[in-house]
C-alpha cells in the first residue's frame, strides 16, 4: 500500500477530528454581570493582593497566616490533590496521539536438508521486529480531551477555593481569639467593679443605711460576672485550640501573645470591576469550568451519530541476527483504515444526547445561579461594611459615656446621694456597652475577610497550573 497516502489520510482524519464536535459554552444573561456595585463606596476598580491579610497591620496575624501555608493539613492534601489532577491532564493530553507499540523477539526455526546421501540439520534463531500504530474514536477525542481540561481546571479552582476559605478562617479565628482575650479583660474588670460595689453595699448594710436586699442582688450580679469569666476562659482554650490544628501543631505548645483587637487596622476593600469577577474568584471559575466539561459531554454524545473512525499500520522486519535486523530489515508495512457506523440502536443514541443536553441546560442555571449568588454576596457585604463602620462609631461613643456614668454613679452612691438601683443600672449599662463595642469590631473586621474572600483573595484563572 502507499505509504504517504495513508499519512495523508490519517492527517485529514486527524484535522476533521480537531475540528468537529466543539460546541460553544451558552453565556450568561445579559444582567446577570452588573455594570458597577451599587453599594461601592468608591469608583477604585483595584483588587485584592494574594497577601490581602497584610492590610490588617498586624505582624502576628501574617506570621500566622505563613504558618497555615506551610503547615496546614488540608492544603497539603489539596495540593496532591492538584498533581494528582495535573498528571491526569497530561494523559488526557497523550491520549490524542496515535498509540504506538514497538517489540523484538528471538525464534527458533529448524531447517533439514539432504545433499549426496547425507542430512544435516540446521537451528536459525531471526529476530522479529513488530511496530504497530493505531488511532480509534478519531472525532470524538477533542471533545474528550476539552473535557479533561475543564475538569482539571475545576479541580484546579477548588484547590484556590480551599485554600481562600482555609487562610479567611484562620484570620476570623485570630480574630475571635483576640476577641475573647479583649472580652476577658473586660470581665477581670466587671468583677472588680462588682466586687468594689458588694463592698460598699456589705459596708451599708453593717452601717444600717441600706437593706440586706441590696447586699443580696450585688452579690448575684458579682456571681454572673465571675461565671461569665471563666466562660471566656474556656472560650480562649477553644480558639487556641483551633488555630492550633489550622497550623497542625497540639494546643499545649501553641500561643498567640497579642491580647486585644484594638490595634487592628480595618482596610478599605475595593470592588473592582464586576466583569473581572468572573475570572477572579475561584468558586466561580470553578462552576464555569464544570459547564464547559458539561458541554463537551454533549459533544461526546453527539459524536456517537458520526461514523467510529480509526487507523491501524504496523511494519514487520526480521532478520537472522540482530545486527542485519538494524542494517537491513526485510521490512512488511501494512496500513488501514476502518469507518464504523452503527444503525439500529433502538433509539440509544437520541436518549443519551438528549439527557446530555439536558444535563448541560442544568449546569448553565447552576452556573447562573453561582453568578448572581456572588455578585449578590458583594452588594451585601459591602452595605454591611458601611454599616458597621458607623455601629462601631456608635458603639465607641456609648461605651466612653457608659464609663463616665458608672464612675459618676459609683462616687455618688459612696457620698449617700444615688440609691443602689441607679448604681447597679449604671454598672449593668457598662458592662453590655463593653460587650457591643468588641462585638461591632469584631463584625467590622469579619466582614473585610468577607470581602477579601468574594472578591477572590487577589487570585485569577491565569494562576491555574498548566
Amino acid at each position: 500500500m502507499n505509504t504517504p497516502k495513508t499519512f495523508s489520510l490519517a492527517l485529514l482524519l486527524g484535522s476533521l477530528g480537531a475540528c468537529a464536535l466543539q460546541s460553544e459554552v451558552p453565556p450568561l444573561e445579559a444582567g446577570d454581570v452588573p455594570a458597577a456595585y451599587s453599594m461601592a463606596a468608591d469608583t477604585a476598580v483595584a483588587w485584592p493582593e494574594l497577601d490581602w491579610w497584610q492590610n490588617f497591620g498586624d505582624a502576628e496575624l501574617s506570621t500566622l497566616i505563613s504558618q497555615v501555608q506551610a503547615s496546614n493539613l488540608d492544603l497539603a492534601s489539596s495540593q496532591r490533590n492538584l498533581q494528582v489532577a495535573q498528571l491526569t491532564l497530561r494523559d488526557a493530553g497523550f491520549n490524542l496521539l496515535p498509540r504506538a507499540n514497538v517489540s523484538v523477539g528471538a525464534g527458533i526455526q529448524y531447517q533439514e536438508s539432504r545433499i549426496s546421501g547425507q542430512q544435516s540439520d540446521s537451528n536459525a534463531s531471526p529476530f522479529d521486529a513488530i511496530a504497530s500504530l493505531s488511532y480509534n474514536d478519531i472525532l470524538s477525542k477533542p471533545a474528550v480531551y476539552t473535557q479533561a481540561v475543564a475538569d482539571y481546571d475545576s479541580r484546579a479552582a477548588q484547590v484556590a477555593d480551599v485554600a481562600l476559605t482555609t487562610l479567611g478562617t484562620s484570620a476570623s479565628t485570630y480574630f475571635q481569639l483576640l476577641l475573647t482575650r479583649d472580652k476577658l479583660t473586660a470581665a477581670e474588670q466587671n468583677v472588680i467593679n462588682a466586687e468594689a460595689i458588694s463592698e460598699i453595699v456589705n459596708a451599708r448594710v453593717e452601717a444600717g443605711v441600706a437593706v440586706p436586699l441590696d447586699a443580696l442582688q450585688q452579690q448575684i450580679a458579682l456571681q454572673r460576672e465571675r461565671a461569665n469569666l471563666r466562660s471566656l476562659q474556656q472560650n480562649e482554650l477553644a480558639a487556641r485550640s483551633s488555630l492550633a490544628l489550622l497550623t497542625a501543631q497540639n494546643v499545649q505548645g501553641f500561643n498567640i501573645s497579642g491580647d486585644t483587637l484594638e490595634a487592628i487596622l480595618v482596610p478599605e476593600v475595593a470592588a473592582g470591576l464586576p466583569s473581572e469577577l468572573l475570572l477572579r474568584r475561584p468558586d466561580l471559575v470553578q462552576a464555569e469550568a464544570d459547564l464547559r466539561s458539561l458541554v463537551a459531554g454533549f459533544d461526546i454524545a453527539r459524536s456517537d451519530y458520526f461514523p467510529d473512525i480509526s487507523l491501524t499500520a504496523s511494519i514487520n522486519a526480521s532478520s537472522t541476527s540482530l545486527s542485519d535486523l538494524v542494517s537491513s530489515p526485510d521490512l512488511f508495512i501494512t496500513s488501514s483504515a476502518a469507518l464504523l457506523q452503527s444503525v439500529l440502536d433502538t433509539g440509544q443514541r437520541s436518549r443519551n444526547l438528549e439527557r446530555s443536553r439536558l444535563i448541560m441546560e442544568s449546569g448553565l442555571a447552576s452556573y447562573r445561579r453561582t453568578v448572581l449568588a456572588a455578585f449578590n454576596e458583594i452588594e451585601v457585604l459591602l452595605s454591611a461594611s458601611q454599616l458597621q463602620a458607623e455601629l462601631v462609631d456608635v458603639a465607641l461613643q456609648n461605651l466612653q459615656a457608659a464609663e463616665e456614668a458608672f464612675r459618676i454613679a459609683q462616687v455618688r452612691y459612696e457620698e449617700g446621694v444615688l440609691d443602689f438601683q441607679t448604681v447597679l443600672n449604671s454598672q449593668n449599662t457598662l458592662f453590655d456597652s463593653r460587650n457591643t463595642y468588641l462585638d461591632n469590631k469584631l463584625q467590622q473586621l469579619n466582614t473585610a475577610v468577607s470581602l477579601y474572600q468574594a472578591l477572590g483573595g487577589g487570585w485569577q484563572a491565569s494562576d491555574i497550573p498548566r
